[in-house]
């Protein structure tokens, strides 16, 4: 199982959120290369970026220049070492930029969920809806810029697209957690499989950030649900609560365990060594 430490990046800060709550934000004070040089001195095989103003907005700014200087310092450390990177990519251009640079997975939320959500009988007047319960107002310039962007993912890109598919509870969450729209998380995967994709990272919007331990539970159903049938995922990335190596260990010990665990917060609040961690699980 990989071991996959995250870096939240909000313009150039590094932070966190609580509970996915763009109003509750831990900030660090700290140097994004520091901290990557860290995380590979550890042994990571494999780092999480996230661009928390490009999820929330769906514009990337000063975050850029931050990930070209983790970028660099991966290429120091262990040019072995995967990076894997999300939030506000809503264009084939901007995939094919990150590629480019040397990006190796690049996660892609709303932008692949909503066409998804319209093709299952939701109209755009829902969307609205959605939007508007969750305090926002929805740009379909914005949330989907390239309608075709799902189906224009192809061969060798389409193996580097990792598919966020977020949740709280049995609800998928859309635009940086902020909105819900009434369809469960299993049932987004299956149907984005059969569109081709092959890569997912399962988030529990309501434990991320929050140092309260993992719903294994809710996990464990997706997880099993997903791998019926003879269609299943290359890959499943889990994140959201894990606090302590408990929590990793009661991922491991699922029939279906996933491929890999981020972890963010517990290792900023240093309840998880990462060294130690690697070690033992991956």
């Amino acid at each position: 199982m990989l071991i996959i430490p995250a870096i939240d990046l909000k313009r150039s800060e590094v932070v966190r959120l609580s509970g996915g709550d763009f109003t509750k934000i831990t900030r660090y004070g700290a140097d994004a290369q520091e901290i990557s040089g860290n995380y590979l001195a550890a042994g990571a095989k494999r780092l999480h970026v996230i661009f928390l103003w490009g999820a929330q907005t769906g514009k990337l700014t000063e975050e850029e220049k931050t990930l070209r200087s983790i970028i660099k310092t991966r290429d120091i450390y262990d040019r072995d070492c995967r990076i894997q990177i999300g939030g506000g990519i809503r264009r084939y251009g901007q995939v094919e930029n990150f590629i480019g640079q040397g990006i190796d997975f690049i996660i892609i939320g709303t932008s692949l969920l909503i066409p998804v959500v319209l093709e299952e009988g939701f109209s755009k007047n829902d969307l609205k809806l959605f939007y508007q319960r969750g305090g926002k107002d929805f740009s379909e310039e914005k949330e989907i810029p390239e309608f075709d962007l799902i189906s224009r993912i192809e061969g060798e890109v389409k193996e580097k697209i990792i598919v966020a598919v977020d949740y709280r509870k049995d609800e998928t969450a859309l635009s940086g957690w902020e909105v819900s729209v009434p369809l469960t998380p299993h049932y987004m995967i299956k149907k984005l499989m059969e569109k081709g994709y092959r890569k997912f990272l399962i988030t529990n919007v309501e434990r991320d950030g929050m140092l309260e331990g993992i719903d294994t539970a809710s996990v464990k159903n997706i997880l099993e649900k997903i791998s019926r049938g003879p269609d299943k995922p290359a890959e499943v990335i889990s994140a959201g609560g894990i606090t302590s190596e408990a929590d990793i260990e009661a991922l491991q010990k699922l029939g279906r365990k996933p491929d890999g665990v981020v972890i963010g917060k517990a290792l900023y609040s240093k309840k998880i060594d990462l060294r130690a961690a690697i070690k033992k699980f991956q």
